[in-house]
């Protein structure tokens, strides 16, 4: 878990809030957000922006009509502010797409892949994890005790900056930007929501997707296309995407667009051998970041690490496109040809996990969600399902009846300093609960030893409990068979396997 508070900028005075050249609706509202906490601590802030250019989006216009936002532009040529504290929100000091304001000290809320020294700012934090910025701002401010329910502005203002920068929310993947969605969205004053959703696409961008759509590369073998949009708002290629997915020979579909640092992109797929989630993460690999859900996904491409390959942001596009069918293998568990003998058997360490009954978070028969950073999962809670948290606080189901085999009680505990705390949610309510102050603590006695190898290549395996998905490992991580059957096939995280599992005689 990060260190950095807002609580910590209120010992400076002079204080300027800087969004990037042309702002979008996501730094605005994370500028929005930090302001109003200064604000109600006594401080005067300021909220700017620069580039060639004043804010032209009707959207970003209205938004900052209808929440009061006090932003200011500054000329390239006229940069006359030098603060005590400069913060730069959903952006990096001194980046291609930032005007660089001199200040005393600078402070960086961020949720795009760090590109600048920890020496080149003084506080804040960078968590390219998350899919906006807007979800951080939440998060400080949640860590801050700041009472949404008293600023209706703030809160449907970080809604909507967390909407438009995962494309209507098709490319959330974290669970706190799950979180976020789902706690605000109580409180938000809806119907202005709807009005800025209805005022987001100029004519300009409107003869933007047409350009974008009559300039593709397409496959009709591995039935793909491949778009570059011109410069846009990220809504406009999930705009493209969405049209392009209506032709009859697309399976799957990435838009693109280029900018200063880096391009931002969106990704389509009805394919049931690639998800789009997946398929965002492989194509960001190393260079950037990205996520989203089966079938809609988004991410986020650095320049620098581009131009690090001697290589173009169309050339890398094009190549990473056209060798992913040629990365993986594929397997089904159901009828997979895989002979066991020469893999080795493995067996659980008795290693301490955390567990709650199911029942004992929220009544019996409760539609819940569980929620982790591999994604969310449904059931319904019963003294019959358990909860187990693993190491790395992923959660998972188990029966009770399995659980009593495989398990016993202990007194140890567990080190529960998790990226994300783990959490379920009530379908009914929206009430989410934490699961950190109900776990108890078992360690495994008895579980079946499974057969396990490690993967030379990308693999994808549709599993017996999940035929429609697929579990995606890479070279290094396990697949594991299960002694008992198997044809129970799933893949292992390679750094999970080892802390995990140990070799059995």
């Amino acid at each position: 878990m990060y260190k950095f508070r807002l609580s910590q900028l209120l010992k400076y005075d002079n204080i300027a809030i800087q969004c990037h050249d042309h702002p979008d609706g996501d730094a605005i509202s994370s500028a929005f957000g930090v302001y109003s906490y200064l604000k109600e601590q006594g401080k005067d802030p300021v909220i700017v922006y620069s580039g060639f250019g004043r804010i032209r989006k009707p959207n970003i216009l209205k938004m900052i009509e209808w929440f009061n936002i006090p932003v200011e532009y500054i000329k390239p040529s006229e940069k006359h502010l030098h603060p005590e504290l400069l913060i730069c929100v959903d952006c990096q000091y001194g980046q291609g797409n930032v005007a660089k304001i001199e200040a005393d000290a600078v402070a960086v809320i961020d949720h795009h892949l760090q590109v600048i020294e920890e020496n080149e700012f003084d506080l804040g934090v960078i968590l390219p994890q998350l899919g906006s910025c807007a979800t951080l701002v939440w998060d400080l401010l949640c860590k801050e005790d700041f009472d949404f329910s008293r600023n209706v502005d703030v809160t449907t203002a970080l809604y909507y900056g967390l909407l438009t920068d995962t494309n209507e929310f098709s490319e959330i993947n974290h669970p706190l930007d799950k979180d976020m969605r789902d706690l605000l969205e109580l409180s938000i004053d809806r119907s202005i929501v709807k009005k800025l959703r209805l005022c987001n696409l100029t004519l300009e961008e409107l003869e933007i997707a047409g350009v974008a759509m009559l300039r593709n590369l397409s496959n009709n073998e591995n039935r793909y296309a491949l778009f570059k949009s011109e410069f846009c708002d990220p809504n406009i290629l999930g705009f493209i995407s969405d049209i392009a997915m209506q032709v009859d020979t697309i399976e799957l579909c990435v838009v693109y667009n280029i900018r200063v640092d880096g391009a931002k992109l969106s990704v389509r797929s009805c394919s049931r051998e690639v998800m789009a989630s997946e398929f965002a993460e492989y194509i960001t690999k190393g260079v950037g970041s990205g996520g989203g859900h089966r079938e809609k996904a988004g991410g986020w491409i650095q320049k620098a690490e581009i131009d690090e390959l001697g290589m173009t942001i169309e050339e890398y596009m094009r190549t990473k496109l056209s060798d992913y069918f040629k990365s993986y293998d594929l397997i089904n568990s159901a009828n997979h040809t895989i002979d066991p003998a020469g893999m080795k058997r493995y067996r659980k360490k008795p290693i301490p996990k955390g567990f709650v009954v199911s029942s004992d978070v929220f009544p019996e028969a409760t539609p819940i969600v569980i929620r982790t950073l591999e994604g969310d999962s449904n059931i319904r809670s019963s003294p019959e399902i358990y909860l187990m948290v693993g190491t790395e606080g992923e959660v998972y189901p188990i029966k009770k009846e399995k659980f009593l085999s495989y398990y016993r009680n202990c007194d140890e505990t567990v080190n529960d300093e998790y990226e994300y705390e783990p959490a379920v949610k009530n379908e009914i309510t929206g009430e989410i609960k934490k699961l950190k102050k109900l776990l108890k603590f078992c360690i495994s006695v008895g579980e079946a030893p499974v057969y396990a190898t490690p993967l030379t290549r990308n693999t994808k395996v549709f599993t017996s409990w999940n035929p429609d998905g697929y579990m995606h490992g890479e070279a290094g991580d396990f697949l594991v068979l299960k002694c008992e059957d198997i044809n129970d096939v799933y893949i292992v995280q390679d750094y999970i396997f080892y802390k995990t599992y140990e070799e059995a005689e």
